[in-house]
This record gives structure tokens, sequence and C-alpha cells, in this order.
């Protein structure tokens, strides 16, 4: 303010008064200024009760101020305290994940037991058993069993908690986390894709025989499904154990940090061909949904596509399964820290995955369809920015709805307003939009930024 030939009284006050009682004092964001000429005829309880600093003219154009005054103006206390919405969202959140963990935990310790079974049956000491341990090899039956128990543990939990147990700052759970990962997210994305080929098939039959269905009920058509509900269990138990021809893979190649060499990466491709046969073999399993998912979760899902690998026949004779399998595999692994490289942004890996795989084929765009329904552009966790320069933190991919977590200028804030639906029309009228220019910043890069509660939430 230019406080030139002037003299007076300088204020600060809330922009907005009166206040209530017993409520908290009012940040500096929430302050106005303004200057008023005559000090003597002021009436402070326009300006919440308190003057501000008392200027006079002297010594020519200097200005000393001869009074100061350190004020707090009261403001109502949803403004410094997280709105209830919020509160009661992290709150469910912290509860959930709580019972979550302790499944998780189990489900952890079943897939560890399973690994250690078969490294025993590689090194040939499964035969020093006693009679009354479980044999190493694989139960078909039974793996489905206990596949289901996991498959009912993750489709009750939110899909925020299930991305806050990724792990980005060690690879020391990365084989668990990597196998959990595309065994949920392969089975929700293979259950979308039957449901809409479904729909489509029973469309499709129904415009064709239209004029000789006189007597045809909608409701008493039975569904079409392109894998059936058993199909899906056994191929949920072959995205679990898609890698683990790795456990005969030295730790020391598996954990490398550096770029592989010609025969180490021969090495590490054998973890479809030699060793995941022998996993196969070993096990007596025959199945041959789990068998070409271990086999072919690396092969070409598009005519030349590269660094794939073994070789199949032809890309389009590909079943949908093992393509799923495929993507899911890329979605899981970029968004876990690996021994080589940092997690990456959810949404990045999203983007990346559709530019690369979209308009090859019908079945594979419905495929990558079925992927983005399920987990959104903008999936649960990801960390964005808006055109105003807020960073937000994606609590539902469904809107997207979102806090957020900073200021303009990058400054966290430490207490979330309220959950925003970006897609409302509130949120349209404020300009509230995600910045497509803007690159999406790793986990990593933004953890440090993230106000307390998330940090707590994802460290739980």
């Amino acid at each position: 303010m230019n406080l030139s030939n002037r003299s007076g009284v300088y204020f600060t006050r809330p922009k907005k008064i009166p206040y209530e009682k017993n409520s908290f004092f009012c940040p500096v964001s929430e302050w106005e200024t303004g200057f008023y000429n005559d000090p003597l005829t002021i009436n402070y309880d326009n300006f919440g009760g308190f003057p501000g600093e008392r200027i006079d003219k002297s010594h020519g154009n200097s200005y000393k101020i001869k009074l100061i005054f350190i004020v707090f103006f009261p403001i109502q206390r949803e403004d410094l305290i997280m709105s209830v919405e919020v509160e009661q969202k992290m709150l469910e959140m912290m509860q959930a994940k709580k019972i979550f963990l302790k499944k998780y935990k189990r489900a952890k310790q079943l897939f560890n037991d399973l690994v250690k079974s078969q490294k025993r049956l590689l090194e040939g000491t499964s035969l020093e058993k006693k009679d009354d341990e479980a044999p190493d090899k694989i139960n078909v039956k039974e793996s489905v069993h206990s596949i289901n128990e996991i498959r009912k543990i993750l489709f009750e939990t939110d899909r925020l908690i299930l991305n806050s147990i990724k792990n980005y700052f060690s690879t020391d759970d990365y084989f668990f986390q990597h196998s959990f990962g595309v065994c949920y997210i392969g089975t929700i994305v293979l259950n979308r894709f039957n449901e809409l080929f479904s729909q489509y098939i029973n469309n499709m039959l129904t415009a064709k025989f239209k004029e000789n269905l006189e007597h045809y009920q909608q409701d008493e058509m039975p569904p079409f499904f392109y894998y059936p509900p058993e199909a899906v269990r056994t191929i949920s138990m072959g995205y679990l154990i898609h890698d683990i021809g790795k456990i005969m893979i030295p730790d020391s190649l598996l954990n490398k940090k550096s770029g592989l060499s010609r025969k180490e990466l021969r090495e590490m491709q054998k973890h479809v061909g030699e060793y995941g046969r022998s996993f196969l073999k070993m096990n007596d399993i025959y199945d041959v949904y789990v068998e070409n998912i271990i086999k072919y979760h690396h092969a070409a899902i598009y005519l030349n596509e590269k660094n794939t690998y073994p070789v199949y026949q032809s890309p389009s004779d590909l079943p949908p399964y093992v393509k799923i399998c495929k993507l899911a595999d890329i979605y899981s692994a970029m968004t876990l820290k690996r021994s080589y490289s940092e997690a990456v942004n959810p949404t990045k890996v999203v983007n990346t995955i559709f530019r690369e795989y979209s308009g090859r084929d019908p079945i594979l765009q419905l495929i990558l369809y079925s992927f983005v329904k399920e987990l959104g552009t903008c999936p649960e966790g990801s960390i964005l920015t808006l055109k105003n320069g807020q960073s937000v933190y994606v609590t539902n991919s469904q809107g997207p709805e979102i806090i957020i977590f900073t200021d303009q200028a990058g400054h966290t804030i430490e207490k979330a307003d309220k959950i925003i639906n970006l897609s409302s029309p509130s949120s349209k009228s404020q300009n509230l939009f995600i910045d497509g220019q803007h690159l999406p910043k790793t986990p990593i890069e933004m953890f440090d930024r993230l106000p307390g509660y998330l940090k707590e939430f994802h460290l739980e």
C-alpha cells in the first residue's frame, strides 16, 4: 500500500465479521488491510474490535509507527480443522486398513509358504520331510480354494487401501506385492471383460434374430460368458503364480540395479520357459489356463510388438486372459518400486499402457476398455496437479474424487477442507481441472509433501 502524503490508521481485520464466539483465530489468508484517515473517530467495533497500526506523518515524507498491536481475529472453527467429511473418510479408511492388514499378512504367509515349498522341491530337500508334514507339491484344487479366499479379501477391500499397501521405499516385499497385484488387477479386468463381452454377444444375437423372436423375453435369456465362473477361479490362481518360475533365478540377478547382459537376460527369460515348465511338471499341473499364463504373459499381444518372449504362433490367437495378465503385470510392476526403478505414478502407467496398445485389434481394444473402466484414468492413490498448480490426492477413480493437499505455490495444506468430485458442476465452475500437460510426479517425489494424515495412512 502506498502511504505517501497520508496519515491515520493502517488496519488489518477479518474479511467477514462478526465471528462466532468460541471459534479459532483467523489466519493471515483471511485478513484484509486498509487505511483510515481519522484515527480519532474510528469505531473499532467495525474492525473486529482491534486497531491495527497507528501511523502519523512526521519529518517530511517519512512515517513513524507510534503504536503496534499484535492481534488475532477469530474465524469459524471449520477453517482450521479438517472437515467432518474428510476426517470421517480417513477414519473409516484407517480402521478398514487395520482389519485388512491382518488378512493381508495371512495371505502373505500362505504365499511365502508356497514359495518355500517349491524351493525345497528344487533343492531336493522335500524327501527329508516328516510323514506328518504336508507335501510340497501344489494341490490345484486346494490352491483354487485358497485363491477364492484371497479374492474375497481383495474384493471386500476399498481400492484406496489396496493402493496404500504398496511399498515405495523398499523392494523387500516385491515378489508377493507384485503377484498379489497381478491377481487382483487381472481378475477385476477379466470380470469386466466377461460382462462387456456378454452384453455385446446378447445384443448382437437379439438384433440378428429380432424378427424371429416374437416370444422372446430378455430376462429369460441366460447371459453368455467368455469364461465361466469356474474358469475365472482357475485363471485367478494362474495370475497369482504367473511369476513362480522366478524362484529358480538367483536373487543377485532378480535384484540387480543396473541393466542385464544378454546372458543375464536369457537367464531371466527362463522363468516363463524352462523354469516355468519345471514348476508345472514338478506339481503335476496340466491345466491349460495356468500353463498359458505362466508361459506367455510376456508374449507379443499385437503384431511386431518389441521386447517380447517367447514367440507365440500369432498374437491374435493368444487367449484374452493371457493378454489381460500381461497388462496387469505391466501395471503392477511399474507402480511398485523395483531394484532398478522407482515406482511410477499410477495415472501415468494407465496412460502409457493405453497409448501403447490402443487401436490394435477389436478384442485387445475391449480388454483395454475393461482395464480403464476398472482402474479409471486416475487410479486411487494417484497424485496429480490441477491447472491452478495445486497438488491433489485421488481417493476414488470415479469422478475422480480428490483431496487438495497443497496450495498453488506447492506448500502443504495439513488440514483438508473437503473431498471434491472433479466431474461435478461446482468443480467445473471453479475451473478445477487436471493439468494434462503436467507430467505426473512419482509417489516418492511427492511423499514428503503429503500432509501428515495421508503419510500415516500409507505408512500404517
